[in-house]
C-alpha cells in the first residue's frame, strides 16, 4: 500500500515538475489526455470488463456505493441551502462530491492494499459508479450554466461517443462469446492499458495547480463530506447490516472515499461554475488522500 502511493506521489510531482519547468505544454499535454482517453484507457476497461467476476452480488456494492455517493450530494445541497451558498459554488459542491478519481487514483491504490485481483473490479466499479454517473452529470450540469438545455437525447450522444462506454459495452458483448479468448490474444492489449495509471498520473500532474488558494472553508467542506462522511456512511452500513468487511467491502470503501474526479474541473469550467472551488478539491484531495486513505485502510483491517 505504501509502495503504491510512493509510486502515485511519484509520478504526480514528476508531471507537475514538468509544468512547472516548462518541459510539457498545453499542447503535449492534449496530447497525452487524447492517448490516455481514446487509446489507453478504452484497452484497460475493455480487458478489466472481460476478465472481471461479475455478478449480482458485486453490482449490489456499486449500487450501495453509488448510494452513498449521493447521500454526500445531498447533504452538500441542504448545507448550501441553509448558509446561501452561491448558486454556481452549491452545483460545484454536489458535483465533486458525487464524483471520485475510482480509476486513475483508486485502480493503483486498490491493487497495492487489497492486490492485483481486484484490478478488474476497480475498472467495472468506476464505470457504474462514476463513468455512467459522469456521462448523465455533464449534459445537466453545463444546461444550469447555461451552455444548452438538458435532455435524454443529449445524454445518450454522449455516452455512445465516449470510447470507455463503448469499450465497456464491446467488453460484454464478447462475453457472451460461447468459447474463451486465449489469454495471448489480449498481451497487446493488456500492454497497452499498463500504460493508462503513469499517463494519467503524470497529466494529474501536469493539470496540478496549487496557486491562489480560494475558496478554502468550502473546498474542505467538500473534502470533508466526499472523502470521511461518504465513507462513514459505507462504514456504518457495512458494520452494522452485512456483519463485518470483506476483501471486496474494503475495495468499495476505498474507492467511495477517493477525491474529486479531476474532470470534474473541466466540466465546472466549461460551464462556466465555481472554477476555482473545483480545482481546489482536485490539488487538496489528492494532497489530503495520503494521509485519509490509509486511515480508512487502518479502520477496515482486518
Amino acid at each position: 500500500m505504501l509502495l503504491a502511493m510512493y509510486s502515485i506521489f511519484v509520478f504526480i510531482f514528476i508531471g507537475y515538475a514538468a509544468k512547472i519547468l516548462r518541459l510539457v505544454g498545453n499542447k503535449q499535454s492534449g496530447i497525452l489526455l487524447g492517448f490516455l482517453l481514446n487509446f489507453a484507457l478504452p484497452a484497460q476497461v475493455f480487458n478489466g470488463t472481460y476478465h472481471a467476476e461479475i455478478n449480482l452480488a458485486f453490482l449490489f456494492m456499486c449500487l450501495i456505493a453509488l448510494l452513498c455517493n449521493i447521500c454526500g450530494t445531498l447533504i452538500l445541497l441542504l448545507i448550501g441551502k441553509l448558509f446561501r451558498i452561491d448558486r454556481e459554488s452549491t452545483i460545484v459542491l454536489c458535483l465533486m462530491g458525487m464524483l471520485g478519481n475510482t480509476l486513475y487514483l483508486g485502480l493503483p491504490i486498490i491493487k497495492g492494499a487489497l492486490g492485483e485481483d481486484y484490478a478488474n473490479q476497480v475498472v467495472i466499479y468506476d464505470q457504474f459508479v462514476t463513468g455512467i454517473p459522469f456521462a448523465f452529470l455533464a449534459p445537466i450540469m453545463l444546461s444550469l450554466g447555461g451552455k444548452g438545455v438538458f435532455s435524454v437525447s443529449a445524454v445518450l450522444v454522449r455516452l455512445f461517443k465516449s470510447p470507455l462506454f463503448l469499450s465497456l459495452l464491446c467488453g460484454f458483448a464478447f462475453r457472451l462469446i460461447p468459447f474463451e479468448i486465449p489469454k495471448d490474444l489480449f498481451v497487446p492489449l493488456q500492454s497497452l492499458a499498463q500504460t493508462a495509471t503513469p499517463v494519467a498520473l503524470f497529466a494529474i500532474g501536469v493539470q496540478l495547480e496549487l496557486k491562489g488558494i480560494l475558496d478554502w472553508k468550502l473546498t474542505t467542506l467538500l473534502l470533508s463530506v466526499k472523502m470521511i462522511l461518504a465513507p462513514l456512511i459505507l462504514f456504518c452500513f457495512v458494520h452494522f447490516v452485512m456483519g463485518g468487511f470483506t476483501n471486496p467491502w474494503r475495495m468499495v470503501l476505498l474507492e467511495v472515499a477517493m477525491p474529486p474526479l479531476v474532470s470534474g474541473v473541466a466540466l465546472a469550467l466549461k460551464a462556466k461554475l465555481n472554477g476555482r472551488l473545483a480545482l481546489n478539491s482536485v490539488a487538496f484531495g489528492l494532497l489530503a488522500s495520503f494521509m485519509t486513505i490509509p486511515l480508512w485502510l487502518y479502520v477496515i483491517a482486518e
